[in-house]
């Protein structure tokens, strides 16, 4: 029923791996299954401008007795560059939002980031000759890996307090805990170029 999801459709190309990253079954509160999660890494919100690029997972759900897909975007595209993860709806539209400092892991995991990052942009500048040279647009990147501890992906899909209250409630509950043991994998710009004009974003 996934793979014919007009979202998944959609993101199709996009996707890191056919393979899903995680399937879990959604639980209710007395951790009897009742339908199934899946979740795949994508490539989301990637920015050509940016040094690094860090992946996000695509969230599928599926209820048994409703016969219905829902699905579900957990951005880490902006968790570099302004600190925040978003879970958002298939539309795009922000459902809720993580600070990535209230999490030790996550937080760790990209300021570990942060050398390679620093080293790469000084790089860059030490190229620029011309004042009008104003865009920098990356044309090759590194891949890296990613890891989901176990612990903390066995938490997918597993009934909360507060989960039936909220859209998306269940998985947005899971979330403050599973989104500090994620790891996306990422892209760290290897080559690139300064521009004269800036790519148009879509």
């Amino acid at each position: 029923m996934v793979t014919n999801d007009n979202n998944y459709v959609k993101y199709k190309n996009d996707l890191i791996k056919s393979e899903p990253k995680l399937v879990n079954y959604l639980r209710n509160e007395n951790n009897k299954p009742y339908g199934y999660i899946a979740q795949f890494e994508f490539e989301y919100g990637y920015d050509v401008q940016e040094t690094i690029q860090l992946a996000s997972l695509l969230t599928f759900t599926y209820d048994v007795k409703k016969k219905q897909v829902d699905t579900l975007i957990i951005d880490y595209s902006k968790s570099y560059s302004d600190g925040k993860i978003y879970v958002r709806d298939h539309a795009g539209d922000i459902q809720a939002s993580y600070q990535v400092n209230e999490n030790e892991n996550l937080r760790s995991y990209l300021t570990s980031l942060t050398d390679k990052a620093e080293k790469l942009k000084k790089s860059y500048d030490s190229d620029v000759t011309l004042v009008d040279r104003y865009c920098w647009t990356c044309t090759r990147y590194e891949e890296y890996g990613d890891t989901y501890e176990g612990t903390c992906a066995a938490i997918v899909g597993g009934a909360c307090v507060f989960a039936d209250k909220i859209p998306f409630g269940r998985i947005i509950c899971a979330g403050a805990t599973v989104i500090g043991c994620y790891v996306p994998p990422y892209k760290i710009c290897a080559e690139g170029r300064w521009n004269t004009r800036c790519p148009v974003e879509e």
